[in-house]
């Protein structure tokens, strides 16, 4: 896990885990796919070739499950997937996150594209929005059709940046009922309230009790969505400023994991709390010791809209 998270190092953002990544499924995911394996390699002369190592944050049946859609999806665009984690040209190693939504769930995902020499040459991201799910069970609602969606898109991204990919057929999926995922329940504490990113200025502030950087790369993550999303960003608390601090918590959980949840509160400019968004899920224990990369932003990403929704339509 922690080469993962190595070959991630440089972004921003994250969740964790929650984003974070709810156990690595899948380990060499090769048994059971020798039906869809065969043909895969050597179809296409120039095909690009990538591995897919275990995909994070998922749970194993549908990170399994996503892992055989890629390598169907991507025949249909010049790229001969495998499961695995070397001995292609190409690794893609990806990162899941669900978060509940009012109608439903959300679920982010990231996917790394890295060379032989472990430097990163690409990466692709997307969202699928689910109808079904819940707080509790966000994954719930994530069958086979989302999980094709999921492999269509992500494919069709790849196919366009790596030299020798295709276009394929992109015929949507039908949009079907999905759950958020497991990894990172971002909940409300306050009534949600519908607000656009108006006119508020934001300071991050700082973000205690991460492991590894996720002092610095949680902030910086969550900046960058915030921004992104219209919100101004303020570097001091004078003037009408909300504040959002970060709070990260571990807790032992069996079978050498531990359990991560990323507490974001919000503050009105009187130091009032407005609210809180929540993340948690189970990851590998020690796996955030170092770099969070991606995980910092899928974090965040996953956050963002939540903290959104506790700001006023206008300060």
């Amino acid at each position: 896990m922690r080469d993962y998270l190595k070959t991630f190092a440089g972004i921003v953002v994250a969740i964790l885990v929650s984003a974070c990544m709810a156990g690595c499924g899948g380990g060499s995911g090769s048994s059971g796919m020798s039906g869809l394996l065969s043909g895969a390699s050597g179809i296409f002369g120039s095909s690009p070739k990538l591995t897919v190592a275990p995909i994070i944050g998922a749970p194993k049946n549908v990170g399994s499950e996503l892992t055989k859609a890629l390598i169907v999806a991507g025949k249909d665009r010049n790229l001969t997937i495998t499961p695995g984690t070397s001995g292609e040209e190409y690794v893609l190693r990806g990162y899941l996150i669900a978060t509940p939504e009012r109608r439903g769930s959300k679920i982010s995902y990231i996917w790394d594209v890295t060379d032989a020499k472990g430097t990163r040459v690409t990466r692709v991201s997307g969202e699928e929005m689910v109808a079904k799910g819940s707080h509790s069970k966000p994954w719930r609602g994530v069958d086979s059709t989302v999980i094709r969606t999921i492999a269509a898109k992500t494919t069709s991204q790849l196919a366009a940046k790596l030299p020798g990919g295709r276009s394929g057929s992109t015929a949507p999926v039908a949009a079907a009922p999905a759950a958020a995922t497991t990894a990172a329940a971002a909940t409300a504490s306050a009534p949600a309230r519908p607000a656009k990113a108006g006119p508020a200025k934001v300071l991050v502030g700082s973000v205690s009790g991460a492991p590894g950087d996720g002092r610095r790369s949680l902030p910086t993550a969550l900046k960058k969505r915030l921004y992104k999303k219209g919100i101004k960003l303020a570097n001091a608390t004078s003037g009408r400023i909300y504040t959002v601090k970060g709070t990260v918590k571990l807790t032992s959980a069996s079978g050498g994991k531990e359990s991560i949840r990323i507490s974001w509160q919000v503050f009105d400019p009187n130091g009032k709390a407005l609210g809180t968004v929540t993340q948690q899920n189970t990851i590998p224990k020690g796996s955030l010791n170092g770099p969070w990369g991606a995980i910092a932003d899928a974090a965040a990403g996953a956050a963002a809209d939540g903290i959104i929704k506790l700001l006023p339509k206008s300060s």
